[in-house]
């Protein structure tokens, strides 16, 4: 990994248009099937971030990302707080040289210093692997379900199972609660 990085921490309403512009351009590049969605200065795809991570070359270049919002979700009947965690992503570029780990160290500051008792994430099968070496927890059988977000902002109930993880933060990985998953909105 380059040491012309430099990484940040932004709160959301600290960002500039330039910001979100360049931040929708390398998610654009990482998740080209969605790449409609994040045009012009749109840099969100579901809820915005409350806080961001983001890594920079020396310009000014997006080259990693990932979004956190703290809210409360449903388990089984439960209110529990997460750090709801999204939009990670790596530029193509820069896939395979650490940037991704170092990115995934960083979020779990980020998550520690909101002190929310758990990360929460839902990502496809094949990149599972990656976020358990990191430390995040699959949860084989729960079934979540959740506004799903559309290029226009509409959100429309879906229900998945598969691919949803935890990080336990401030709590152990037995804490959480068993049942169904309820987000109650849209994701980051």
């Amino acid at each position: 990994m380059s040491d012309d990085i430099r990484w940040e921490v932004v709160e959301e309403s600290a960002l500039s248009l330039p910001d979100h512009e360049a931040i929708a351009a390398m998610l654009g590049q990482a998740f080209p099937d969605w790449s409609h969605w994040y045009v012009g200065g749109r840099s969100w795809s579901g809820m915005q971030p409350e806080r961001r991570v983001i890594a920079r070359d020396a310009d000014g270049v997006v080259l990693a990302h990932v979004g956190i919002r703290r809210m409360f979700v449903g388990v089984g009947g439960e209110d529990v707080l997460i750090g709801d965690t999204g939009l990670v992503a790596v530029a193509p570029a820069m896939q395979g040289t650490g940037i991704g780990r170092e990115l995934m160290t960083r979020t779990q500051s980020v998550l520690e210093g909101l002190r929310v008792p758990f990360g929460f994430l839902g990502t496809s099968e094949r990149t599972v692997p990656f976020y358990v070496r990191m430390g995040w927890h699959l949860m084989d059988d729960a079934v979540t379900t959740f506004s799903a977000f559309t290029a226009d902002g509409a959100g429309v109930s879906e229900t998945e199972q598969g691919g949803w993880l935890i990080l336990p933060v401030t709590a152990t990985a037995e804490e959480w609660p068993e049942g169904p998953i309820w987000l109650n909105g849209q994701q980051v």
